[in-house]
């Protein structure tokens, strides 16, 4: 029988593992040492080690004892592929101890702004690591790196096969992935046993590809799985809404069916992490009015919603006076913008997490796929914002863009990076990926919190961090404003990794370690 163990309560880093893209717990948050706030690659600043990567790719980076597992694209490889490597690497050094091929039945565009093939990112439990191409394969090795197992799946292939989220997670002795399945075409939610590649069990309900469930215990201890369905590109899985699933069966919990007769994109979108705890499920909303929804996490009834638009506090920054200056208790479709046009509020696709009571996330600046009425462009500019789960207050405030390779913070700024591996290739398809990720709002990886401090990463290599304690969202709460290289030149899509000492990140171009010294 398959084993089912697993410790979700507190959220406590206590070995130096991170076995999965969400942490120890699956939760994208823990507790425990201090992690570094600040650093530079572009200075080499509070950087313990880099080491180039044969290829780009998108993957976190799992991490057990003294080894890091990443994915790669395949070396030589450029445009479209499904070919991709697992990585070993040193945790000390940065040395590559040994790599796997993984071959995919479908090519993705490579370092594309919504994912590709290289984007879940691998589990380990200490003994074993589990390595996914998104384009269709996935398989077990030892810790020597010898093949146990491999599986093919049919990856879902519109209009890609990259065009997914979803991270892989691990619970005792299964494995969850997203897959398709033939008939009726859509994804589900699979139970894998990690030590076969058998499918356990698949979920009643359908999950959107682009959707990122996540692990969680209900008030009764039973560990379970939010997952949602909705989103662009007609994804067929229905009824659109949220499914709380049990972990160990498969078993739907409840499910949140969105309201009949409203368009599935851009009203209802499954885009973002489902954060959820013992009390809540966490949500958004799009139309008639931006809104944030909080669910009982018992019964998956809907408790309040909160609109994202009025009776905010925003912060922005004024470039003529170099200051923040405050917009309280405003409507943001009252903000003079030209004429014709209005302040529409999209929460960045999984650029989200609930920390301290307050459920944060990014803001895309320039996305016109809501255009529904009233028209507007998305926004406020270049802003991180926090709803108050308990009082319902929201606020905004203007983040830089970057920084610059001197240091300096610059605001509200379009900017532009390079796609080239650590060879000086230019491996990518398409000009959106060259793009800051604002604009055209690109999923980025998912934000971690350590010790009550939240790490956004953007495609630029920009790493903010942020106090989520903060009793006010202002410029007090930006603790760190980070690069992960030259600007201009670095381009970087996944989450940090934690062992208690370093921050481990990467870009396009390389691995990096920071602090730890």
């Amino acid at each position: 029988m398959t084993r089912f163990l697993v410790h979700l309560a507190p959220l406590l880093l206590t070995a130096a593992n991170w076995p999965q893209a969400g942490g120890p717990n699956g939760t994208w948050q823990v507790t425990g040492s201090e992690p570094p706030v600040k650093w530079s690659v572009a200075r080499n600043e509070n950087i313990a080690w880099r080491a180039p990567l044969p290829n780009a790719g998108q993957s976190g980076i799992a991490v057990w004892g003294d080894r890091l597992f990443l994915t790669t694209f395949a070396a030589g490889e450029k445009g479209f592929s499904s070919r991709i490597a697992g990585m070993a690497v040193d945790a000390k050094t940065g040395k590559t101890l040994w790599t796997v091929s993984l071959d995919g039945v479908e090519k993705s565009p490579m370092m594309y702004a919504y994912s590709d093939s290289t984007t879940p990112t691998p589990l380990t439990d200490g003994e074993h690591v589990w390595f996914f191409n998104a384009s269709g394969e996935m398989g077990c090795w030892d810790w020597q790196g010898h093949e146990v197992w491999r599986r093919k799946f049919t990856p879902w292939g519109k209009p890609f096969p990259f065009n997914k989220q979803f991270e892989p997670m691990i619970v005792g002795d299964l494995i969850y992935n997203v897959e398709p399945v033939e008939k009726p075409g859509w994804n589900y939610l699979r139970a894998i046993d990690k030590r076969t590649g058998r499918v356990v069990w698949t979920n009643e309900d359908g999950t959107t590809a682009y959707n990122t469930p996540r692990l969680g215990k209900t008030k009764n201890g039973t560990v379970a799985i939010l997952h949602g369905r909705g989103g662009w590109h007609d994804v067929p899985e229905t009824p659109v809404g949220l499914s709380l699933t049990d972990a160990k069966t498969g078993r739907s919990l409840w499910q949140f069916v969105a309201d009949a007769g409203t368009e599935q994109a851009p009203t209802w979108q499954a885009l973002y992490v489902m954060h959820w705890d013992a009390q809540f499920a966490y949500w958004f909303r799009m139309n008639p009015e931006e809104s944030h929804l909080v669910i009982d996490a018992a019964t998956g009834k809907l408790v309040r919603t909160q609109s994202l638009v009025k009776d905010v506090d925003y912060r922005r920054w004024n470039r003529e006076k170099g200051a923040y200056e405050l917009l309280a208790k405003v409507n943001l479709r009252d903000l003079p913008l030209s004429e014709g046009d209005v302040i529409r509020v999209q929460p960045a696709w999984h650029a989200n997490i609930v920390v301290d009571g307050f459920h944060y996330f990014l803001v895309s600046t320039g996305h016109r796929r809501n255009r529904k009425p009233p028209k507007g462009r998305a926004g406020p500019a270049y802003c991180v914002a926090r709803v108050n789960v308990a009082s319902g207050k929201v606020e905004y405030l203007e983040l830089p863009v970057a920084v610059d390779d001197a240091g300096k913070r610059l605001y509200g700024l379009a900017l532009r990076t390079e796609t080239t591996n650590a060879e000086g290739v230019d491996v990518a398809t398409e000009d959106r990926s060259r793009m800051d990720g604002w604009e055209t709002p690109a999923f980025w990886g998912s934000p971690v919190a350590i010790n009550h401090k939240i790490f956004f990463t953007t495609s630029m290599g920009t790493t903010y961090v942020l106090d989520a304690k903060a009793k006010v969202l202002d410029e007090k709460a930006i603790l760190g404003v980070n690069d992960l290289g030259p600007l201009g030149k670095t381009w970087s899509q996944n989450s940090i990794s934690f062992d208690g000492k370093k921050i481990y990140h990467r870009t396009a171009k390389e691995l990096i370690a920071i602090g730890g010294r």
